[in-house]
C-alpha cells in the first residue's frame, strides 16, 4: 500500500518563490509524502484544488478576498497564516507591539523593544526641533525605516541619521528608531511552526558618543545584517541562552498566532542581558537558514497529520553560533 501524498499549494510571488522554492526543498519534500503546488492568483482557487494547507505572502486586497472566499467555502483547507494576522507586521508601529504581549518567565535575560516614534510630516517635526522623540528619550544616531513592512525593496531603505539636517532627504511616513549599540550582531531567530533557529549576522558596529558628530548626516543602508559577510570574532560570540531564544520565540508566536516568521534581535552592549527585538518578518528568507529543507518539510507533515495551535519547543542543540530547537 503506497504511503499518502499531501499537496501543499503555495502563493508567492515571482521574486519570493525563486528565493523560497528552491528545487532542494522540492526534492527534499517529495521524498517525504509532499508535493509543493504553485498557486495561479489570477485563477480561480477551487479549479486549483485539491489542497491540504496552502502558504502564501501576497497582500493584494483582491488575492486576501479570493482567500476569506475560499476559506469560507472550505474550512478544512489549513491556511498558513490568516492575512488578519499578518497584516500586523506590516507596519512597523504595530509590529513591535507584539513584544508586548510576550510574557517569559523571570530570570536574569529580559526582552524589550528599541524606543521610537513615527514620523507622518517632517515638516512639522523639524520645526519643532523633533521635540516628539526627543520627549521619548530618543538621541542622535536613530534609525529610519519606512513605515510599512512589505517586503518590498522600498520597505528595506533603512537609514542611519546622525543630525537634523540628515532627516530632510527622507520619504515619510517613516519610524524612527533608537540605534542602542550590539556589538555588531544581530539574533536572527527563524520560526517554523515548532521549531525555531538561531543564527548570528553582521551588523552595524558600535558608535561613541564622539563618533556621533563626525558621521554623516544621513548614511543609507539595506539589510545590512543580511550581507553575509563574517567577521573574523564573529564566531566567538556568546550566544542567548537556549531557554531564553525558547521563551521569546514561543511568547511571539501566540502573541502573533503566526507559524512561519522570524524576528531580528540584539543585545545591548552596555547591558548584556537586555535584548531587545527590531524587526519581525512573516515569511522571511528561510533559505539562508541551515538545513531549512528537512525544518519547512518537517512542518509540513505536521501540520497536515496534527494541526495544532499549541507552542511546544522542545530538545536542543548548540553548534558554534547556531540554535537549534525542535
Amino acid at each position: 500500500m503506497s504511503s499518502p501524498r499531501f499537496r501543499i499549494g503555495y502563493a508567492l510571488s515571482p521574486k519570493k518563490e525563486r528565493s523560497f522554492i528552491l528545487p532542494s526543498l522540492i526534492d527534499y519534500a517529495k521524498l517525504h509524502g509532499i508535493d509543493l503546488v504553485r498557486i495561479d492568483p489570477l485563477l480561480p482557487l477551487v479549479h486549483q484544488l485539491p489542497f491540504h494547507c496552502i502558504i502564501h505572502k501576497l497582500y493584494d486586497p483582491s488575492w486576501v478576498q479570493k482567500l476569506h472566499d475560499f476559506t469560507s467555502q472550505f474550512p478544512d483547507v489549513i491556511i498558513i497564516d490568516p492575512p488578519k494576522l499578518i497584516s500586523r507586521l506590516l507596519n512597523r508601529d504595530s509590529m513591535l507591539q507584539v513584544v508586548n504581549d510576550v510574557k517569559i518567565p523571570k530570570g536574569v535575560e529580559r526582552i524589550e523593544t528599541p524606543r521610537q516614534v513615527v514620523v507622518n510630516d517632517l515638516d512639522i517635526i523639524i520645526k519643532d526641533g523633533l521635540n516628539a522623540f526627543r520627549d521619548l528619550g530618543l538621541k542622535y544616531p536613530v534609525i529610519a525605516k519606512p513605515l510599512e513592512s512589505d517586503g518590498s525593496a522600498k520597505s528595506h531603505q533603512l537609514s542611519l541619521v546622525s543630525n537634523d539636517n540628515g532627516l530632510k532627504g527622507l520619504n515619510p511616513p517613516i519610524v524612527l528608531q533608537e540605534f542602542v549599540n550590539h556589538g555588531g550582531v544581530v539574533f536572527k531567530v527563524y520560526v517554523v511552526g515548532e521549531c525555531v533557529v538561531c543564527v548570528t549576522r553582521k551588523s552595524l558596529q558600535d558608535i561613541s558618543a564622539e563618533e556621533v558628530e563626525k558621521l554623516e548626516a544621513v548614511s543609507r543602508f539595506s539589510q545590512i545584517s543580511n550581507s553575509g559577510a563574517q567577521e573574523d570574532d564573529e564566531g566567538n560570540v556568546e550566544m542567548p541562552s537556549l531557554d531564553f531564544v525558547m521563551h521569546v520565540a514561543a511568547g511571539l508566536r501566540e502573541a502573533t498566532g503566526l507559524r512561519l516568521f522570524n524576528f531580528d534581535m540584539i543585545r545591548d552592549s552596555n547591558d548584556l542581558n537586555r535584548y531587545l527585538v527590531i524587526d519581525i518578518n512573516y515569511l522571511p528568507g528561510y533559505a539562508k537558514m541551515p538545513n531549512y529543507e528537512p525544518f519547512l518539510t518537517k512542518f509540513f507533515l505536521d501540520i497536515v497529520h496534527k494541526p495544532s495551535d499549541g507552542v511546544a519547543f522542545s530538545s536542543s542543540n548548540v553548534n558554534e553560533n547556531v540554535v537549534m530547537f525542535c
